[in-house]
């Protein structure tokens, strides 16, 4: 029997209260200013373009027009955002965060940009926490950060497991082709 996973130590990035905290804050300001839209992870190493240039460079190429896209952790939403401006895709996106503020966020965010709710769409869902998902209902299931998180969440499975150790057997049946 191979050994338990190392796990890194807890912190309070990996906590629900830490994200609600976050996010309500930036939506405080967001209502005073518009323009501010909030944390987005990763902007000093251009996480988000080079995202989009790698789902540009796969070959086949996705569909433009039909490739569906689920945003885990979406926080203030930005990805799927630049997916829809500048990646050109149009086809089914969603944003869900297990953080009532950061759907609040990114739908508001959404209707300031003009998108409507069937375009790109926001739902708070704690994916550890839920069986809702069809299988394989998405083409693309993006994170950028949401693992890292949850690997810092100290919490214990039903099966006697940190969080984090069930997030792959969750995010895999939500891929088309992966069930």
């Amino acid at each position: 029997m191979p050994p338990p996973p190392t796990h890194l130590d807890p912190s309070e990035i990996g906590t629900k209260d830490y994200w609600d905290t976050t996010y309500t804050s930036d939506l405080s300001t967001n209502s005073q200013n518009p323009t501010h839209t909030g944390t987005t992870w990763f902007t000093t190493s251009n996480a988000s373009p080079l995202t989009l240039s790698y789902l540009h460079s796969i070959i086949p190429p996705l569909s433009q027009t039909s490739t569906t896209f689920l945003d885990l952790g979406t926080g203030n939403g930005e990805m799927l955002f630049l997916l829809r401006s500048e990646g050109g895709f149009t086809g089914k996106m969603l944003g869900i965060d297990y953080s009532p503020a950061s759907v609040e966020l990114a739908s508001r965010i959404a209707k300031q940009k003009g998108y409507k709710s069937e375009e790109v769409g926001f739902r708070e869902c704690d994916i550890l926490a839920t069986e809702e998902w069809e299988e394989g209902e998405f083409d693309v299931v993006l994170d950028k950060g949401t693992f890292d998180a949850i690997s810092l969440n100290e919490e214990i499975d039903e099966l006697g497991r940190r969080v984090c150790e069930g997030y792959r057997e969750k995010v895999v049946g939500m891929v088309k082709g992966m069930v």
